[in-house]
């Protein structure tokens, strides 16, 4: 069995503009990157010696960032939502 999710793919750049992306956009980029996180070994062996995954530790701080974007977007509607 393959598992195509290993392979090296681009992670996303933290510099992308997560404020342009709609909240559709967003809880898909959320959704690919939790897709990748659960395929990917936490350590890899790295000059005899196991460390934390680099590629992972990118995933997770782009994980961090979309979701923060959410919540803002949650409580910028919420806001709006309850002004007159």
């Amino acid at each position: 069995m393959s598992n195509q999710l290993n392979q090296s793919q681009p992670v996303e750049r933290p510099a992308e503009n997560l404020s342009a992306m709609s909240i559709r956009e967003l809880i898909g980029a959320l959704t690919t990157t939790e897709d990748r996180l659960r395929h990917l070994p936490a350590f890899v062996a790295l000059g005899g010696r196991l460390v934390s995954n680099p590629e992972r530790r990118l995933l997770l701080h782009h994980q961090r960032l979309v979701t923060a974007s959410l919540r803002s977007r949650r409580a910028a509607l919420s806001q709006s939502a309850t002004r007159p």
